[in-house]
Protein backbone atom coordinates (compact mmCIF):
# COMPACT_ATOMS: atom_id res chain seq x y z
CA UNK A 1 0.00 0.00 0.00
CA UNK A 2 1.20 3.50 -0.84
CA UNK A 3 1.40 6.25 1.70
CA UNK A 4 -0.19 8.71 -0.77
CA UNK A 5 -1.51 9.19 -4.26
CA UNK A 6 -0.59 12.55 -5.77
CA UNK A 7 -2.68 13.81 -8.67
CA UNK A 8 -0.83 16.33 -10.83
CA UNK A 9 2.85 16.95 -11.49
CA UNK A 10 3.40 20.68 -11.60
CA UNK A 11 5.29 22.51 -8.88
CA UNK A 12 2.77 21.60 -6.15
CA UNK A 13 2.77 17.88 -6.98
CA UNK A 14 6.54 17.84 -7.26
CA UNK A 15 7.11 19.68 -3.97
CA UNK A 16 4.78 17.40 -2.04
CA UNK A 17 6.37 14.28 -3.57
CA UNK A 18 9.80 15.66 -2.65
CA UNK A 19 8.62 16.21 0.93
CA UNK A 20 7.34 12.63 1.11
CA UNK A 21 10.64 11.41 -0.28
CA UNK A 22 12.50 13.25 2.51
CA UNK A 23 10.42 11.36 5.08
CA UNK A 24 10.85 8.02 3.24
CA UNK A 25 7.14 7.77 2.45
CA UNK A 26 6.00 5.76 -0.56
CA UNK A 27 3.83 7.49 -3.19
CA UNK A 28 2.60 7.40 -6.74
CA UNK A 29 2.10 10.45 -8.95
CA UNK A 30 -0.70 10.35 -11.51
CA UNK A 31 -0.41 12.93 -14.29
CA UNK A 32 -1.28 13.00 -17.97
CA UNK A 33 1.78 15.24 -18.51
CA UNK A 34 -0.18 17.93 -20.31
CA UNK A 35 1.82 21.16 -20.18
CA UNK A 36 0.42 23.31 -17.40
CA UNK A 37 1.28 26.69 -15.95
CA UNK A 38 4.31 25.35 -14.01
CA UNK A 39 6.19 24.27 -17.12
CA UNK A 40 5.25 27.51 -18.84
CA UNK A 41 6.52 29.80 -16.08
CA UNK A 42 9.83 31.69 -16.25
CA UNK A 43 10.77 30.48 -12.75
CA UNK A 44 11.63 33.92 -11.33
CA UNK A 45 12.50 33.60 -7.65
CA UNK A 46 11.49 36.81 -5.85
CA UNK A 47 9.89 37.34 -2.38
CA UNK A 48 9.32 41.09 -2.84
CA UNK A 49 6.28 42.93 -4.20
CA UNK A 50 7.92 45.57 -6.38
CA UNK A 51 4.69 47.38 -7.18
CA UNK A 52 4.25 48.24 -3.49
CA UNK A 53 7.89 48.10 -2.32
CA UNK A 54 7.03 45.48 0.32
CA UNK A 55 7.78 41.86 1.15
CA UNK A 56 5.22 39.28 0.10
CA UNK A 57 3.36 37.41 2.85
CA UNK A 58 6.01 35.53 4.89
CA UNK A 59 8.35 36.16 1.98
CA UNK A 60 11.61 35.72 3.91
CA UNK A 61 10.43 32.42 5.41
CA UNK A 62 9.49 31.11 1.98
CA UNK A 63 12.79 32.32 0.56
CA UNK A 64 14.93 30.69 3.26
CA UNK A 65 13.20 27.31 2.94
CA UNK A 66 13.35 27.45 -0.85
CA UNK A 67 17.12 28.06 -0.80
CA UNK A 68 17.60 25.06 1.50
CA UNK A 69 15.34 22.82 -0.59
CA UNK A 70 16.76 23.68 -4.01
CA UNK A 71 20.37 23.52 -2.77
CA UNK A 72 19.76 20.05 -1.35
CA UNK A 73 18.03 18.99 -4.57
CA UNK A 74 21.04 20.10 -6.63
CA UNK A 75 23.37 18.13 -4.36
CA UNK A 76 21.19 15.01 -4.25
CA UNK A 77 20.51 14.93 -7.99
CA UNK A 78 23.95 16.17 -9.03
CA UNK A 79 22.49 18.96 -11.14
CA UNK A 80 22.13 22.73 -11.36
CA UNK A 81 18.62 24.19 -11.41
CA UNK A 82 19.03 27.49 -9.54
CA UNK A 83 20.66 30.35 -11.42
CA UNK A 84 21.64 33.32 -9.27
CA UNK A 85 20.66 36.25 -11.47
CA UNK A 86 19.97 39.84 -10.29
CA UNK A 87 16.74 41.60 -11.22
CA UNK A 88 16.98 45.12 -12.59
CA UNK A 89 13.80 47.02 -11.78
CA UNK A 90 13.44 49.94 -14.20
CA UNK A 91 11.59 52.94 -12.80
CA UNK A 92 8.64 54.61 -14.52
CA UNK A 93 8.84 57.96 -12.72
CA UNK A 94 11.24 60.05 -10.67
CA UNK A 95 9.25 59.52 -7.45
CA UNK A 96 10.19 55.83 -7.62
CA UNK A 97 13.71 56.83 -6.56
CA UNK A 98 12.52 57.91 -3.12
CA UNK A 99 10.24 54.88 -2.70
CA UNK A 100 13.11 52.57 -3.57
CA UNK A 101 15.57 54.31 -1.23
CA UNK A 102 13.16 54.08 1.71
CA UNK A 103 12.31 50.43 1.00
CA UNK A 104 15.95 49.39 0.59
CA UNK A 105 16.64 50.43 4.19
CA UNK A 106 13.83 48.41 5.75
CA UNK A 107 14.59 45.22 7.62
CA UNK A 108 13.93 42.24 5.37
CA UNK A 109 13.82 44.21 2.16
CA UNK A 110 17.41 45.36 2.65
CA UNK A 111 18.54 41.76 2.03
CA UNK A 112 17.19 42.00 -1.50
CA UNK A 113 17.12 45.67 -2.55
CA UNK A 114 20.47 47.35 -3.23
CA UNK A 115 20.46 50.96 -2.04
CA UNK A 116 22.13 52.35 -5.16
CA UNK A 117 20.03 53.85 -7.95
CA UNK A 118 21.68 53.52 -11.35
CA UNK A 119 20.87 56.02 -14.07
CA UNK A 120 22.92 54.35 -16.78
CA UNK A 121 20.86 52.61 -19.48
CA UNK A 122 22.08 49.14 -20.45
CA UNK A 123 22.56 48.14 -24.06
CA UNK A 124 19.38 47.41 -25.97
CA UNK A 125 17.13 48.88 -23.26
CA UNK A 126 15.25 52.11 -22.59
CA UNK A 127 15.14 53.77 -19.19
CA UNK A 128 14.66 57.50 -18.66
CA UNK A 129 14.53 57.15 -14.86
CA UNK A 130 17.18 54.50 -14.26
CA UNK A 131 16.81 51.33 -12.22
CA UNK A 132 17.38 49.63 -8.88
CA UNK A 133 18.94 46.21 -8.54
CA UNK A 134 17.57 43.26 -6.58
CA UNK A 135 20.25 40.93 -5.25
CA UNK A 136 20.40 37.39 -3.82
CA UNK A 137 17.70 36.29 -6.27
CA UNK A 138 17.49 34.40 -9.52
CA UNK A 139 15.43 31.82 -11.31
CA UNK A 140 14.67 28.12 -11.23
CA UNK A 141 14.84 25.94 -14.34
CA UNK A 142 11.43 24.38 -13.70
CA UNK A 143 11.40 21.94 -16.61
CA UNK A 144 14.84 20.60 -15.70
CA UNK A 145 13.76 20.32 -12.06
CA UNK A 146 10.64 18.31 -12.87
CA UNK A 147 12.35 16.11 -15.46
CA UNK A 148 15.30 15.27 -13.18
CA UNK A 149 12.96 14.25 -10.38
CA UNK A 150 10.66 12.21 -12.59
CA UNK A 151 13.47 10.36 -14.34
CA UNK A 152 14.87 9.15 -11.01
CA UNK A 153 11.55 7.75 -9.81
CA UNK A 154 10.89 4.01 -9.79
CA UNK A 155 8.46 2.79 -12.45
CA UNK A 156 5.69 2.21 -9.89
CA UNK A 157 5.93 5.79 -8.59
CA UNK A 158 4.63 7.56 -11.70
CA UNK A 159 1.61 6.86 -13.87
CA UNK A 160 1.28 8.91 -17.04
CA UNK A 161 -2.48 8.91 -17.35
CA UNK A 162 -5.55 11.07 -16.89
CA UNK A 163 -7.11 10.70 -13.45
CA UNK A 164 -10.67 9.34 -13.50
CA UNK A 165 -12.58 10.72 -10.50
CA UNK A 166 -15.27 8.05 -10.81
CA UNK A 167 -12.80 5.26 -10.05
CA UNK A 168 -11.76 6.57 -6.64
CA UNK A 169 -13.09 4.30 -3.88
CA UNK A 170 -13.32 4.93 -0.13
CA UNK A 171 -12.37 2.01 2.13
CA UNK A 172 -12.78 3.00 5.78
CA UNK A 173 -9.53 4.80 6.65
CA UNK A 174 -7.93 4.46 3.19
CA UNK A 175 -8.69 4.99 -0.48
CA UNK A 176 -8.26 2.90 -3.61
CA UNK A 177 -7.78 3.91 -7.22
CA UNK A 178 -7.58 1.29 -9.99
CA UNK A 179 -6.21 -1.30 -7.59
CA UNK A 180 -3.77 1.11 -5.92
CA UNK A 181 -4.45 1.46 -2.21
CA UNK A 182 -3.16 4.42 -0.20
CA UNK A 183 -3.72 6.15 3.11
CA UNK A 184 -4.88 9.29 1.33
CA UNK A 185 -4.97 11.19 -1.93
CA UNK A 186 -3.83 14.76 -2.52
CA UNK A 187 -4.93 16.81 -5.53
CA UNK A 188 -2.29 19.14 -7.01
CA UNK A 189 -4.03 19.76 -10.33
CA UNK A 190 -3.52 23.46 -10.88
CA UNK A 191 -6.40 25.09 -12.72
CA UNK A 192 -7.97 21.67 -13.40
CA UNK A 193 -9.10 21.67 -9.78
CA UNK A 194 -12.14 23.57 -11.02
CA UNK A 195 -13.43 20.28 -12.46
CA UNK A 196 -12.66 18.21 -9.37
CA UNK A 197 -15.97 16.92 -7.87
CA UNK A 198 -14.68 17.33 -4.29
CA UNK A 199 -12.99 20.71 -4.53
CA UNK A 200 -14.78 22.54 -7.35
CA UNK A 201 -16.56 24.66 -4.72
CA UNK A 202 -13.30 26.49 -3.95
CA UNK A 203 -12.94 29.92 -5.63
CA UNK A 204 -10.07 29.01 -7.93
CA UNK A 205 -10.72 31.65 -10.58
CA UNK A 206 -7.61 31.21 -12.71
CA UNK A 207 -5.76 33.77 -14.73
CA UNK A 208 -4.69 33.24 -18.31
CA UNK A 209 -1.20 34.43 -19.10
CA UNK A 210 0.27 34.81 -22.56
CA UNK A 211 4.01 35.08 -23.10
CA UNK A 212 6.58 35.21 -25.86
CA UNK A 213 10.01 33.81 -26.50
CA UNK A 214 12.22 36.20 -28.39
CA UNK A 215 15.80 36.01 -29.63
CA UNK A 216 18.22 38.93 -29.66
CA UNK A 217 21.94 39.42 -29.14
CA UNK A 218 21.54 43.03 -27.98
CA UNK A 219 20.40 42.31 -24.40
CA UNK A 220 22.57 40.76 -21.69
CA UNK A 221 21.85 37.24 -20.51
CA UNK A 222 23.26 38.06 -17.06
CA UNK A 223 20.21 39.73 -15.50
CA UNK A 224 16.42 39.71 -15.38
CA UNK A 225 14.65 42.91 -16.42
CA UNK A 226 11.42 44.01 -14.78
CA UNK A 227 9.35 46.95 -15.99
CA UNK A 228 5.73 45.93 -16.18
CA UNK A 229 6.81 42.84 -18.07
CA UNK A 230 9.55 40.43 -17.14
CA UNK A 231 12.42 39.88 -19.57
CA UNK A 232 14.02 36.64 -18.41
CA UNK A 233 17.19 35.20 -20.02
CA UNK A 234 16.87 31.55 -21.03
CA UNK A 235 20.29 31.02 -22.63
CA UNK A 236 21.50 31.05 -26.26
CA UNK A 237 20.21 34.62 -26.87
CA UNK A 238 16.68 33.50 -25.94
CA UNK A 239 14.39 35.46 -23.59
CA UNK A 240 11.04 34.72 -21.93
CA UNK A 241 8.77 37.79 -22.18
CA UNK A 242 5.61 38.07 -20.15
CA UNK A 243 3.10 37.90 -19.01
CA UNK A 244 -0.32 39.42 -19.25
CA UNK A 245 -3.26 38.66 -16.92
CA UNK A 246 -6.63 37.77 -18.40
CA UNK A 247 -9.49 36.47 -16.27
CA UNK A 248 -11.98 36.69 -19.15
CA UNK A 249 -10.22 34.05 -21.22
CA UNK A 250 -12.26 32.17 -23.81
CA UNK A 251 -9.64 29.62 -24.80
CA UNK A 252 -6.25 28.26 -23.77
CA UNK A 253 -4.87 29.17 -27.17
CA UNK A 254 -2.64 32.24 -27.47
CA UNK A 255 -4.39 35.19 -29.10
CA UNK A 256 -3.42 37.89 -31.56
CA UNK A 257 -4.62 40.52 -29.09
CA UNK A 258 -2.43 39.08 -26.33
CA UNK A 259 0.62 39.05 -28.57
CA UNK A 260 0.04 42.63 -29.67
CA UNK A 261 -0.31 43.76 -26.03
CA UNK A 262 2.98 42.12 -25.03
CA UNK A 263 4.81 43.50 -28.06
CA UNK A 264 3.53 47.03 -27.39
CA UNK A 265 4.78 46.86 -23.79
CA UNK A 266 8.05 45.28 -24.86
CA UNK A 267 8.81 48.04 -27.35
CA UNK A 268 8.50 50.55 -24.50
CA UNK A 269 11.30 48.70 -22.71
CA UNK A 270 13.79 47.60 -25.35
CA UNK A 271 15.48 49.54 -28.11
CA UNK A 272 16.85 46.84 -30.39
CA UNK A 273 15.81 44.38 -33.07
CA UNK A 274 14.52 40.96 -32.03
CA UNK A 275 12.88 37.86 -33.46
CA UNK A 276 9.70 36.35 -31.99
CA UNK A 277 10.42 32.64 -31.71
CA UNK A 278 7.26 31.41 -29.99
CA UNK A 279 3.98 32.59 -28.51
CA UNK A 280 2.28 30.50 -25.81
CA UNK A 281 -0.40 30.67 -23.11
CA UNK A 282 -1.28 28.96 -19.83
CA UNK A 283 -3.74 29.39 -16.98
CA UNK A 284 -2.33 30.16 -13.55
CA UNK A 285 -4.20 28.59 -10.60
CA UNK A 286 -5.00 31.88 -8.90
CA UNK A 287 -7.47 32.14 -6.02
CA UNK A 288 -10.06 34.79 -5.21
CA UNK A 289 -8.02 36.14 -2.27
CA UNK A 290 -4.65 35.44 -3.95
CA UNK A 291 -3.58 32.90 -1.34
CA UNK A 292 -2.90 29.16 -1.79
CA UNK A 293 -5.41 26.40 -1.08
CA UNK A 294 -4.28 23.77 1.42
CA UNK A 295 -6.40 21.43 3.50
CA UNK A 296 -8.71 18.43 3.66
CA UNK A 297 -12.18 17.96 2.28
CA UNK A 298 -14.90 19.04 4.75
CA UNK A 299 -16.42 15.53 4.78
CA UNK A 300 -14.00 13.06 3.20
CA UNK A 301 -11.03 13.55 5.51
CA UNK A 302 -8.55 11.42 3.56
CA UNK A 303 -8.87 13.65 0.47
CA UNK A 304 -6.57 16.67 0.43
CA UNK A 305 -5.82 19.64 -1.78
CA UNK A 306 -2.54 21.50 -2.36
CA UNK A 307 -3.07 24.16 -4.99
CA UNK A 308 -3.41 27.83 -5.90
CA UNK A 309 0.19 29.05 -5.66
CA UNK A 310 -0.31 31.33 -8.66
CA UNK A 311 2.78 33.22 -9.81
CA UNK A 312 4.97 32.41 -6.77
CA UNK A 313 5.10 28.63 -6.98
CA UNK A 314 8.90 28.33 -7.11
CA UNK A 315 9.20 30.52 -4.03
CA UNK A 316 6.34 29.23 -1.87
CA UNK A 317 6.26 25.58 -2.87
CA UNK A 318 8.97 24.13 -0.58
CA UNK A 319 7.64 25.62 2.68
CA UNK A 320 4.00 25.07 1.75
CA UNK A 321 4.79 21.39 1.09
CA UNK A 322 6.41 21.15 4.51
CA UNK A 323 3.35 22.72 6.15
CA UNK A 324 1.07 20.43 4.16
CA UNK A 325 2.94 17.32 5.24
CA UNK A 326 2.84 18.42 8.88
CA UNK A 327 -0.89 19.01 8.53
CA UNK A 328 -1.61 15.61 6.98
CA UNK A 329 0.79 13.44 8.98
CA UNK A 330 1.50 15.50 12.10
CA UNK A 331 -2.03 16.91 12.43
CA UNK A 332 -0.64 20.40 12.85
CA UNK A 333 -2.89 23.34 12.03
CA UNK A 334 -2.42 25.35 8.87
CA UNK A 335 -2.25 29.13 8.85
CA UNK A 336 -5.81 30.44 8.37
CA UNK A 337 -4.58 32.54 5.43
CA UNK A 338 -3.95 29.38 3.36
CA UNK A 339 -6.33 26.80 4.90
CA UNK A 340 -9.38 26.01 2.76
CA UNK A 341 -11.49 26.30 5.93
CA UNK A 342 -11.70 30.00 5.12
CA UNK A 343 -14.09 29.06 2.32
CA UNK A 344 -16.29 26.76 4.40
CA UNK A 345 -19.42 28.74 3.54
CA UNK A 346 -18.72 28.09 -0.15
CA UNK A 347 -19.13 24.38 0.59
CA UNK A 348 -22.12 24.55 2.95
CA UNK A 349 -23.98 27.12 0.85
CA UNK A 350 -22.93 26.39 -2.74
CA UNK A 351 -23.76 28.97 -5.35
CA UNK A 352 -25.45 27.71 -8.49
Amino acid sequence: MKHAIIVGFGLAGFQYALELQKHKKDFIIISNEEEGSSRSAAGVFNPTVLKRYTMSWKGKEFFDQAIITYSLFEKTYNTSIFNKVPIKYYFNRLSDHNNWTVASQKKGLNHFLSQSIINKVDGGLKGDFGYGKLKNLGKIDINKLLDKFKNKLASDCFSQSTFNYKELKFLNDKIEYKGIKAKYIIFCEGFKLRYNPWFSYLPLIGSKGEFLYIRTKAISQKEIIKRGLFIVPMGKDLFWIGANFDRKYKTLRPTKLGKEWILSKLKDIIDCSFEVVNHKAAIRPTVLDRRPLLGSHPIEKNIYVFNGMGTRGVLMGPLLAKWMYNFVVGRKKLYPEIAIDRFETYFSNPRK
